[in-house]
C-alpha cells in the first residue's frame, strides 16, 4: 500500500488541472458558428452569401443589406431541443433538455437614392447554442469517482475535506478504494450532464450599389452570450463492498462508517463579450445569378467564469461530511477568421443559393489566461490538434407566390479535432406566408446531428501499476431542434 501511496503522491504533484480547467474544446465551443439567426435565413441553411434572405445575411456577407428590397423590422423567438443518446460502460441512456430565446430582432432602412441603392441596418441575431444533456446510469467495476479526485489537485483538497478522501496512519486512500493492492469492488454511477446558453451578435450595418451591379458592405458587431454547465454525479455502494474500515488513526484504534454514497456537483457560468467586423461584395454575373465574398475578422472575446465545486459523504449511519470551492477567473479567446465564397440565382420561379467558408480553427488562441506555461501549452495543442476547414451551406427557395414562399437548406461542418473528427450536419426548413402588403411571418425549423465522445474523468490504472492513466468516456448521439418563429413589418 505504501508503494501506491509514493505513487499517487508523485503523480499528484505534477498532473495538470485538466478537469476544471479550460481546455482546446472550450475554445472550439466558443469559436464555433452554425446556421442560426432569423427564421428565413436558417431555413435556407445560412447559404445567403450572395443573396439576401433576412437581415440576419449580414452575418454571412453584411453586402447582402443592399439587395434589401425594401425597410422593414423584424422579429423573433426560438425554442432549443436536444436530445441524446448517451453509452456508458455499456449501458444506454436517452436524455433531452429544452431552452427558449430571442434569436433575433433588427431593422433594414433603405435611403432615398437616384440610383444603386444605399441601406442601413441594426439589430441582434443569434450565432450559436451551447445546448447539450446526457445523461449516465452504469455500474463501474474498474474505478470510482474518488480515484479522480485522489490524482487531481484542483479536487483533491475539497474532496479532502468532505471525506472522500480518507487518511489513516497508513497514508491516504479513496473511500471506495481502502487498498490499493486489493481487486476494486464496484459502485454504482449516475450522472446528468447539461450545457446551456447561446452566442448573439448586436451589429450595425452599411450596404451600397457602388458601382453598378456590385454591391459592397460592412458589418460591425458586438458579440454578446452565456455558457452555463451542470454536472449532478452520484456514485453509490449498491452491492455493499464497503463495510466500516477498523483502522487506525494517531496511534489509537478507529472505525470509519461503511460509505453509503458520493455526491459530486460542478457549476460553472461564464459570461462572453467582444468586438467583430465583417467586410463583403457581391457582383451581379448574370441578369439572374450573383456571386459574393466576405471575410469576417478574427475576434477577441472576453471571457469571465465563475465556479462551484461540491462534494458530500454520505454514509450508511445517516451522518455526512460535505465541503464547498467557490472562484472566479478570466481570460480572453481570439476566435478564427472566415473567409466566405458563394452564388445564388434571384427572379426564377426556384432560387438556389451555396456558400463555402473556410475557417481557420489553427489559429485560435487563448490569451491572458493568467498562467503563460499554461497559456503556452494549450495554444500549442490548438495548433496541433485542430485544423482549417471548409464549411458548405445550401439553400433553395420556391418564389411563385407572394403568399407562401417556402425553402429548405443544408449545412454540412467537418470536424475540427484530428483525434475527434466528428463533422455536424444540419437540415433546415422553413416558410415564409405574405399576411398582407406589410405584414409576413416567418418559420424556420432546423434539425442537426452529430456523434461526440467526451471523457468523464481519468484515473490511475491501479491494475498495470505502471504510471500510466485511463479514461472512463461517454460516447453520445446527439440531436438538435431548433425552431424560429418571426414576424416582418415593412414599411
Amino acid at each position: 500500500m505504501k508503494k501506491y501511496l509514493f505513487i499517487m503522491l508523485l503523480l499528484w504533484a505534477f498532473l495538470p488541472d485538466a478537469a476544471e480547467a479550460q481546455n482546446r474544446f472550450d475554445a472550439l465551443r466558443f469559436s464555433t458558428q452554425i446556421p442560426s439567426g432569423d427564421a428565413a435565413t436558417m431555413a435556407a441553411g445560412g447559404s445567403s452569401a450572395a443573396t439576401f434572405t433576412n437581415y440576419g445575411s449580414v452575418l454571412i456577407n453584411p453586402a447582402a443589406l443592399g439587395l434589401a428590397p425594401e425597410s422593414a423590422f423584424m422579429i423573433g423567438l426560438g425554442l432549443r431541443d436536444v436530445s441524446e443518446d448517451a453509452v456508458y460502460r455499456g449501458n444506454s441512456l436517452d436524455y433531452d433538455d429544452a431552452q427558449t430565446s430571442f434569436t433575433n430582432a433588427g431593422f433594414i432602412y433603405k435611403l432615398p437614392t437616384v440610383q444603386g441603392s444605399l441601406v442601413i441596418g441594426g439589430g441582434y441575431n443569434q450565432t450559436a447554442n451551447f445546448n447539450r444533456a446526457y445523461r449516465i446510469n452504469a455500474f463501474n467495476d474498474r474505478s470510482s469517482i474518488t480515484d479522480f479526485f485522489f490524482d487531481n489537485d484542483f479536487y483533491f483538497d475539497t474532496a479532502f475535506n468532505a471525506f472522500a478522501i480518507e487518511e489513516d496512519d497508513f497514508g491516504l486512500f479513496p473511500i471506495f478504494r481502502p487498498f490499493f493492492d486489493e481487486p476494486f469492488g464496484g459502485v454504482s454511477q449516475t450522472s446528468n450532464v447539461t450545457e446551456s446558453g447561446h452566442l448573439g451578435e448586436f451589429t450595425a450595418s452599411i450596404a451600397t450599389e457602388f458601382i453598378e451591379n456590385l454591391f459592397v458592405g460592412a458589418t460591425l458587431g458586438i458579440p454578446i452570450g452565456s455558457y452555463s454547465f451542470r454536472r449532478d454525479f452520484l456514485e453509490r455502494d449498491t452491492e455493499g463492498n464497503y463495510g466500516p474500515l477498523d483502522t487506525e488513526i494517531g496511534g489509537e484504534p478507529f472505525t470509519i462508517p461503511a460509505p453509503a454514497n458520493v455526491v459530486w456537483r460542478d457549476r460553472i457560468d461564464a459570461d462572453i463579450s467582444g468586438l467583430s467586423a465583417r467586410i463583403g461584395v457581391i457582383y451581379r454575373l448574370l441578369p439572374n445569378m450573383s456571386v459574393g465574398a466576405s471575410y469576417a475578422m478574427p475576434t477577441i472575446y472576453n471571457i469571465d467564469e465563475s465556479y462551484t465545486t461540491f462534494i458530500e459523504t454520505n454514509y450508511e449511519d445517516g451522518t455526512s461530511e460535505s465541503d464547498r470551492l467557490r472562484g472566479e477567473t478570466s481570460y480572453k479567446l481570439r476566435t478564427p477568421s472566415r473567409l466566405t465564397f458563394g452564388l445564388a440565382t434571384h427572379d426564377l420561379p426556384v432560387n438556389i443559393s451555396a456558400a463555402v467558408e473556410r475557417v481557420t480553427n489553427s489559429r485560435i488562441q487563448f490569451r491572458d489566461y493568467g498562467d503563460l506555461g499554461a497559456e503556452v501549452e494549450l495554444n500549442d495543442e490548438i495548433r496541433d490538434d485542430f485544423k482549417d476547414v471548409l464549411n458548405y451551406r445550401f439553400g433553395a427557395t420556391l418564389d411563385i407566390s407572394e403568399v407562401v414562399r417556402p425553402s429548405v437548406g443544408y449545412a454540412y461542418m467537418p470536424g475540427v479535432s484530428r483525434t475527434s473528427d466528428e463533422a455536424m450536419q444540419f437540415v433546415s426548413g422553413g416558410v415564409t406566408i405574405g399576411v398582407n402588403q406589410n405584414l409576413s411571418l416567418e418559420m424556420g425549423l432546423q434539425y442537426a446531428f452529430f456523434d461526440d465522445n467526451q471523457v468523464v474523468y481519468d484515473f490511475y490504472d491501479y491494475q498495470a501499476d505502471d504510471g500510466s492513466f485511463l479514461n472512463e468516456t461517454v460516447s453520445t448521439s446527439v440531436n438538435r431542434y431548433h425552431v424560429v418563429i418571426g414576424a416582418n413589418f415593412r414599411f
